[in-house]
């Protein structure tokens, strides 16, 4: 009988902690043993989510970086296995959620999207791939939307964007699943249940039916189940939604 892959403790690399998904992917692989390395723009609430993390025992730390910054995310890997020795997993929670009418978008504001969400995925995930090789074992997923599956109105950047991020994560793992590396997108087609979304909702006079939101534990949930699946049964891209969800 096939056994499940054993879990293996190391680094852990989050790329665009926030208050939603990023902290709880934190929280998540934190509470495996890994110890978990936080990336964003604002040193205060990184400061903020790893105190939470330590509290409960487990480690985390937070680097200040710009995941569109190529020499930032060389030094930031190269810094980090340099340190822990074992790159377990890479994860990309870059944003850029980006909605205006076609004829509004700019070529700069575009490009910035694009740079963000599809670039800072690329360099990202090239230089996790850049030390797992040598490994042969690691994972790096990749958060997407529903507009990496299909272009709304008003969305042509984002969508642009993450069909970008979408087709790097395919190539990936094509590539580099025969070398160890697991690659895999994890497609969130809905609202996150976080603070943000909830002043979204209340701005518009609106509520959610209770669990009509994503939760983001549970998102998490999925991506650790994904990094510790046996290499004989590897997911490329899955979808979460809530229950009420159209599509």
């Amino acid at each position: 009988m096939t056994q499940i892959q054993h879990e293996t403790a190391g680094a852990v690399v989050i790329g665009g902690v926030g208050e939603g998904l990023g902290f709880a992917l934190s929280q998540r692989f934190a509470r495996a043993g890994h110890s978990v390395v936080m990336l964003a723009r604002t040193q205060e609430k990184l400061d903020r989510f790893a105190e939470q993390i330590r509290a409960d025992g487990d480690k985390a730390e937070g680097i200040t970086a710009d995941i569109r910054d190529e020499r930032q995310m060389i030094a930031v890997f190269e810094n980090v296995v340099a340190r822990h020795g074992t790159l377990t997993a890479a994860i990309f929670n870059g944003g850029a959620n980006h909605r205006k009418p076609i004829l509004e978008i700019t070529g700069d504001v575009f490009e910035k999207v694009w740079r963000l969400a599809c670039y800072g995925a690329f360099v990202f995930g090239r230089e996790a791939a850049r030390h797992m090789v040598p490994q042969g074992r690691g994972t790096i997923l990749f958060t997407g939307a529903t507009a990496s599956m299909r272009g709304g109105a008003q969305f042509t950047a984002f969508a642009a964007a993450k069909f970008g991020a979408r087709a790097i994560a395919q190539s990936m793992a094509r590539e580099l699943g025969p070398k160890g590396i697991h690659v895999a997108s994890i497609i969130i087609d809905g609202g996150i249940d976080m603070p943000a979304i909830h002043r979204r909702y209340e701005a518009m006079g609106r509520t959610a039916p209770p669990d009509g939101l994503l939760s983001a534990a549970a998102i998490a949930e999925t991506y650790y189940q994904i990094h510790v699946q046996h290499r004989s049964a590897w997911t490329m891209e899955t979808e979460v939604r809530p229950y009420c969800e159209t599509f």
